[in-house]
């Protein structure tokens, strides 16, 4: 049996250092973590604990604790459980890692394929990883490094520096921070084509399905591998190439004799070694020692959170005393108060540090408009009109800004308390027809003959639908004044936002001016004398007569010649239309200095529509249900994950649990039910169109009335999009979520107090959050195939009486979708021709819809495939026949299902491909 509770270890982090904390051993800790059944967004972890303080250790306000004045609320915490196989714990100090002696395996001249299995601190970074690489001597024959594009490639025919071939993946690794991961690069030396190629894969195993990073990379010239025959394999460090040590895990590694060639290392640390072992001999002979500071070691975090509260508890005679302590993750803290974050366009402007700027939003009330970094308000000319202040607005998704009064006119007027550089950029955002506004751009001069002083002005007309650029140059009391342009159809007097950037650059005695609308660069030209910098900005405006309307203003900013781009000004002003998912939540969380990682491809993420005004963790799930990806906490940090849609794709199982043989506890309760299912559904883009709706008209889970489908399930989703025409695919995709037709299992729980669970340890501590888990082995009740659910969640108690983990799962079929490998695409509709017996081999299928069967003669190499008829499963082994029906020869009864099929029985592809999203 297994010793329970299992080593487990409390820590609390005050006074800059971890310190081991005393809980209760005769108290359970119970941790949750992950999501919900449905949605995007995780809740906070959470977990319970009972500290024993009888000595006043756990009360922060007892002056003689050594948490006074260093912890007390949201103090960090974190549970680790010693549990399974070791592996090697790299810091990231001195030349950690582990280095294996010279071996007769390593003799590899010709194509090698090299794999790792890693949890690394980072991924867009750079870190050697595993190399056979000395520079005394020549001795350079491979090295495998991680670096912020992607994976780096390193090899030498002769050993040489000067002969070294180097290539990079050209696309980042799509993991978090801390994920567990596999990586390989293989290398075929000779292409057959005159070169040589080198390919980077991801995968889950070392030995399961791999998906490509980047494309091939292909080199002129055939190539070989340098045999260092004095050298064996250096992990974690490779000190002779620039020293840049990897940080994290690394769990086993692989090195082939050829692409999927005979295993020439094997290299797994779970069974070749033990917790604290110094050296060790691998599954191929190579024996590895520690170096420096990488140790091998069990001690899995469970969880890291924050203490939020500290209720002290005794019993009557005061001599015990304890602390039940509700620990939780950073997202209950950041979910705290309930204001919405300010406008991407504030948030931008104040993350890049202008000289100053007055975002014209102050309220109703209002005599001024408050500046962003201490400057005088912004203030109306004695003798004219106020705005209308809060009364305005440019874009919806901007705070209410100021409005100019009808039949008015006035200046607003703004004075940096700052001087500037002689370079400057003024930005101003205006939206309505409005009728004559400009911007008067007054710089430092002193207004002599040794020293004039410019006003620039920026005039704008709405007829006849132009923008004047003037400079007057005022000198010992003369003022004289210079067209410098204009700017035709600006197409800026409507109802939309613009943005308007009047932009000089001293150069040596002349300054080159630049007029930007909209981000665009539209009329650009010298003077020759030297600008300086900025005095005082006016805004002012003109709309008395009968053709005046309405315009309002917001943001007047000015920037010093170190300035963001106009074109960057303007993505933040419209709200980052376009970003892809993860980008928006890594800029969102740098603003709001949240630690966040992203994994995924950012390719394949939802580019967003126009970032609104939310709370920031609302915020993130209203991108996160765009993508369709999982938000959550980071298991080992505090720090928030987001795994995108794409990472849940075509996923090995990390574990595998053979119902068969008595690893699933009670309660095991699958449910046949209708819960998720949506078979008529329609997007709307935020602020835009709605797709057609996307409807499932034939089959099981069709809105046809039973018994031929199920009924009209219909949902609506309004989803953060850049475009109209993404609504029609993401409609598509929930449609398809929507129609799995399949057990819906919700709850697995283990028993790891069970030696027969137990033995799988190793496997359940990976396995987190998005990851595959794998049940075979079911009754015949719960259908005859295994069934891939993905981990949404779980919740663990390891106690003295108990250690039990329940995982939260959602199916995971839905997310098996075409990749480069095996996959074939159904037709679009086949029965059989005439029924068959339980044992018959030889099948007429016809097909009613779509393209013929493919047959054995002209594609030999796609048989044998696999194909469903009625729950049983049918392995065919050749196809004849140029029209329908054709003949099918095929092995029966492969799940075990063996039964006779009437005509008309449909038959598809066991997996068909599945198109992603």
């Amino acid at each position: 049996m297994v010793s329970l509770p299992p080593p487990r270890t409390t820590e609390l982090y005050y006074g800059g250092a971890w310190h081991t904390a005393k809980a209760r051993e005769s108290a359970p800790v119970t941790i949750t973590r992950g999501l919900p059944a449905e949605g995007a967004a995780a809740d906070p972890s959470a977990a319970s604990q009972t500290l024993d303080n009888r000595d006043g250790t756990y009360s922060p306000r007892n002056p003689s604790s050594p948490l006074h004045d260093q912890g007390g609320r949201n103090t960090p915490w974190r549970v680790t459980v010693a549990a399974g196989g070791p592996w090697l714990n790299l810091p990231g100090s001195a030349n950690n890692g582990l280095t294996s002696g010279a071996h007769a395996n390593l003799a590899i001249t010709g194509d090698i394929d090299i794999r790792l299995d890693v949890a690394l601190d980072g991924y867009r970074e750079e870190m050697n990883l595993a190399g056979r690489y000395e520079t005394t001597g020549n001795l350079r024959s491979w090295l495998l490094s991680l670096v912020p594009n992607g994976l780096r490639f390193i090899w030498s025919p002769d050993g040489t520096f000067a002969s070294a071939v180097t290539v990079t993946s050209g696309e980042p690794v799509p993991a978090y921070s801390g994920q567990r991961l596999c990586l390989r690069v293989t290398l075929d030396v000779d292409n057959g084509a005159g070169g040589a190629t080198v390919q980077f894969w991801t995968g889950q195993r070392l030995t399961g399905r791999w998906a490509p990073l980047g494309d091939p990379v292909t080199v002129a010239g055939t190539s070989s591998v340098y045999n260092a025959a004095s050298e064996g394999i250096q992990l974690g460090a490779v000190p002779d190439y620039t020293g840049l040590r990897a940080r994290g895990r690394v769990h086993g590694m692989q090195v082939r004799n050829g692409i999927d060639g005979p295993i020439a290392v094997d290299l797994d640390l779970a069974t070749a070694a033990d917790p604290g072992d110094t050296s060790f001999t691998d599954a191929t002979g190579l024996v590895w020692t520690i170096r420096d500071t990488g140790t091998l070691t069990n001690a899995h975090v469970r969880m890291a959170g924050e203490v939020p509260a500290w209720p002290p508890s005794r019993d009557l005679s005061g001599a015990d005393r304890t602390v039940a302590i509700a620990p939780a993750g950073i997202m209950r803290r950041l979910d705290a108060g309930n204001r919405p974050l300010d406008s991407a366009l504030r948030r931008y402007i104040i993350s890049s540090q202008p000289l100053e700027c007055w975002p014209l939003t102050d309220g109703r009330q209002a005599t001024g408009g408050a500046s962003l970094r201490g400057s005088a308000p912004a203030t109306a000319n004695p003798g004219e009109a106020q705005p209308l202040w809060g009364e305005g607005s440019v874009a919806d998704w901007l705070e209410p800004s100021v409005g100019c009064p009808l039949q008015t006119t006035g200046t607003l007027r703004a004075t940096p308390g700052t001087v500037g550089t002689a370079s400057w950029s003024v930005d101003l955002f205006r939206a309505g027809r409005g009728q004559n506004e400009w911007i008067e751009i007054t710089d430092r001069g002193a207004g002599t003959s040794a020293d004039p002083e410019h006003k620039w002005m920026v005039f704008c007309q709405t007829v006849p639908d132009r923008i004047l650029l003037f400079c007057d140059t005022t000198a010992d009391g003369v003022t004289t004044t210079d067209f410098l342009g204009d700017l035709l159809a600006p197409g800026i007097y409507d109802d939309r936002p613009h943005h308007i950037r009047f932009t000089t650059t001293v150069s040596g005695s002349n300054t080159f001016w630049q007029l930007y609308i909209d981000g665009e660069l539209k009329t650009p030209s010298m003077v020759t004398f030297a600008g300086r910098p900025i005095r005082h900005v006016d805004a002012s405006w003109d709309l008395l007569g009968s053709q005046a309307a309405d315009v309002s203003f917001s943001y007047l900013t000015c920037w010093d010649s170190t300035g963001p781009s106009a074109a960057s000004v303007y993505q933040a002003f419209s709200g980052f239309p376009g970003e892809p998912a993860g980008d928006r939540m890594l800029r969102l969380s740098a603003e709001h200095g949240v630690p966040i990682t992203v994994a995924g491809s950012v390719a394949a993420q939802t580019r967003l529509g126009i970032q609104r005004p939310e709370r920031y963790l609302e915020s993130l799930a209203t991108f996160a249900r765009a993508d369709a990806g999982l938000l959550f906490e980071r298991r080992d940090e505090r720090e928030l994950v987001y795994r995108a849609r794409s990472t849940l794709y075509a996923q090995d199982p990390v574990l595998v649990l053979d119902f068969s043989t008595g690893v699933i506890s009670e309660p095991f309760r699958p449910t046949d039910d209708d819960k998720d299912t949506e078979n008529d559904i329609a997007v709307q883009r935020d602020g835009g169109a709605t797709s057609p709706r996307a409807v499932l008209t034939a089959g099981r889970m069709s809105v046809q009335d039973p018994p031929a489908g199920v009924g009209r399930y219909d949902r609506d989703y309004t989803l953060s999009l850049e475009t109209d025409e993404q609504t029609t695919p993401h409609a598509y995709w929930r449609l398809h979520m929507g129609t799995h037709d399949g057990l819906r299992y919700t709850r697995i729980t283990l028993d790891l107090g069970n030696p027969r669970v137990q033995a799988l340890i190793d496997d359940i501590y990976r396995a987190d959050v998005g990851d595959v888990l794998r049940l075979t082995g079911l009754p015949d009740e719960y259908g005859p195939d295994d069934v891939d659910l993905i981990i949404r969640g779980y919740t663990e108690e390891i106690g003295a009486d108990r250690w039990t983990i329940t995982f939260n799962c959602a199916p995971g079929r839905p997310y098996d979708i075409a990749r480069v490998g095996p996959a074939k695409v159904n037709t679009s509709g086949s029965q059989l021709n005439t029924g068959v017996s339980s044992s018959a081999t030889s099948w007429q299928v016809a097909v009613t819809a779509g393209q013929l069967w493919i047959t054995s003669a002209a594609h030999p190499s796609e048989f044998p495939f696999s194909v469903m008829c009625g729950g049983e499963e049918i392995t065919v082994t050749a196809i004849t026949g140029a029209s329908s029906p054709q003949t099918f020869t095929v092995v029966r009864s492969v799940n075990g299902v063996s039964k006779s099929h009437a005509a008309g029985a449909a038959l598809s592809l066991t997996r068909p491909a599945i198109v992603a999203l």
